[in-house]
């Protein structure tokens, strides 16, 4: 049973979706800023690659604290309070970050942005598989992802035209939060409910859409360890910095510019066969794409399409949860699809970097294509379970529905049977 559409006339669900997913680019763009702002200070302090590092992943941390009581938050809140409080607290971290100008301030900063921030992320998604209606989810759900990695492609360009010193670029980051928060406090009444209290835990989900589960970690995976590793393999491979940072722009913009017509895709065939197709193109591409980085004019191309697939599991994964999970449940299980997200952020870049480490350079490739055939196996043994069970299902019914018939034409039977004898006796009293 798949969740059902907020009941709205088609122009209000509209205007609904027109603004969470223009709220969605604003928030991009913030943390398109917030990233490489936090790596800049920490190179000018001398701060060690870790501790950078460990301030980039702060938001991904925070996430994990929260993301199991998020859902509860959110109904005790309403959905707009809620994610109008979480930019509250972000502008309050990007307005401290200058107050507190230190490696240990900024880390508990960026954890404590995490908390606020990840509520416009987790109960945008929520309202948009809320609203999206099944035949256009898919295609709204990828122009989410063309706003939210649009926007994290914008904030650095923007972060590069403001002064490095003084108090703009914190105060850009706060206004971008407010403008996150604008769209959605004008949209108010048009905002789905957070229902009920659905399972919770992503075990719960897990049994409810597997697929989509296997498809969030996968995509964290993929995701960020091209982004964290693309330079290093492009630098080890013979190619200067610059053009190794250019790799990484087009992995994103390949994200980007392909997310609409992967989702146009995914509502028109099988989302879940369509998985297992994206399985495929990465694994075909991925090999390729490693190789074309040495042949000039090749790498951009090549690792421009190979970002678009990777980042359609993430979409895909979103649409089929939006389509399998009931209603009552959606929210929490947004939350254990982010779960499952930030483990796979979390833990893929330094398992495909120990590949590197081991088999330099390419072990980015063959770690890359080995943990998305092991998923490609976990997407058949889940799908076929699932196949299973809907045939046993179809029998029980069937079994049922034969049972029931075989019981009126019992009834049928007796009532003719009587009505035949009450005839003869009236006949033999006359």
């Amino acid at each position: 049973m798949g969740a059902s559409a907020s009941v709205l006339p088609r122009l209000d669900a509209t205007k609904s979706l027109a603004a969470v997913i223009g709220s969605t680019f604003f928030l991009g763009v913030a943390h398109g800023i917030g990233y490489p702002m936090t790596a800049i200070a920490f190179e000018r302090w001398g701060a060690p690659a870790w501790a950078s590092g460990l301030a980039s992943g702060m938001t991904a941390l925070a996430s994990l604290f929260l993301l199991p009581f998020a859902p509860a938050i959110a109904r005790q809140l309403g959905m707009v309070n809620a994610m109008t409080w979480g930019c509250a607290l972000g502008v309050v971290g990007f307005l401290l970050l200058p107050v507190w100008p230190t490696v240990e301030g900024w880390i508990v900063l960026r954890f404590l942005m995490g908390f606020g921030l990840l509520f416009p992320w987790l109960l945008g998604e929520t309202w948009i598989n809320s609203v999206a209606s099944e035949e256009s989810r898919g295609r709204v759900l990828s122009l989410y992802v063309v706003a939210l990695f649009g926007g994290y492609g914008v904030g650095p360009i923007m972060l590069g035209w403001l002064p490095p010193d003084g108090m703009a670029q914190f105060v850009i980051g706060a206004v971008l939060l407010v403008l996150t928060a604008l769209p959605l406090v004008l949209a108010r009444r048009l905002a789905p409910a957070m229902h009920g209290h659905g399972s919770a835990g992503v075990g719960a989900m897990w049994r409810l859409a597997p697929v989509a589960m296997i498809a969030s970690l996968l995509a964290g995976v993929l995701e960020y360890a091209y982004i964290a590793l693309l330079p290093a393999f492009g630098m080890r491979s013979g190619l200067g910095e610059a053009a190794s940072l250019h790799l990484v722009s087009a992995f994103l913009w390949g994200g980007v510019a392909l997310s609409f017509p992967f989702g146009w895709l995914a509502d028109r065939v099988d989302r879940d066969r369509l998985m297992l197709w994206f399985v495929g193109a990465f694994v075909v591409l991925a090999i390729p794409a490693g190789l074309a980085v040495s042949v000039p004019g090749l790498a951009l191309p090549a690792t421009f399409l190979l970002g678009g697939v990777a980042c359609a599991f993430y979409t895909l994964g979103l649409a089929i949860l939006g389509q399998r999970v009931p209603a009552r449940d959606l929210g929490a299980a947004n939350a254990a699809f982010l779960v499952l997200y930030q483990i796979g952020r979390l833990g893929g870049p330094p398992a495909v970097g120990a590949g590197m480490d081991i088999w330099p350079p390419t072990g980015l490739i063959v770690g890359a294509v080995a943990l998305c055939l092991m998923a490609g196996g976990a997407f058949v043994v889940v799908m076929r379970a699932e196949a299973r069970r809907r045939q046993r299902s179809d029998a029980s019914s069937g079994s049922q529905r034969a049972s029931g018939c075989s019981s009126l034409l019992r009834v049928r039977d007796e009532a003719c049977i009587h009505a035949r004898r009450q005839s003869r006796s009236a006949r033999r009293g006359e």
